[in-house]
């Protein structure tokens, strides 16, 4: 069921990605959620004010995750 649940949060995330090119991230720094359009370079975080490379900042929901144990 837990995997289950999972794919259902990245699918969704996938769908937000791909019709409003916005993705939903963690900041690398404090661990905020953020929404950012993927044209973004930097990433600045409304939390911690920190400016962040994409690579710095995980993607909240993706391919994969469903698959660990500790989610």
């Amino acid at each position: 069921m837990k995997n289950k649940l999972v794919r259902k949060q990245i699918e969704l995330q996938n769908r937000v990605i791909e019709l409003a090119n916005v993705n939903i991230v963690t900041c690398g720094n404090c661990g905020c959620v953020l929404l950012h359009e993927l044209n973004d370079k930097p990433i600045d975080c409304a939390c911690c004010n920190s400016t962040l490379d994409q690579c710095d900042c995980p993607d909240l929901w993706y391919s994969g995750l469903e698959n660990y144990e500790t989610i």
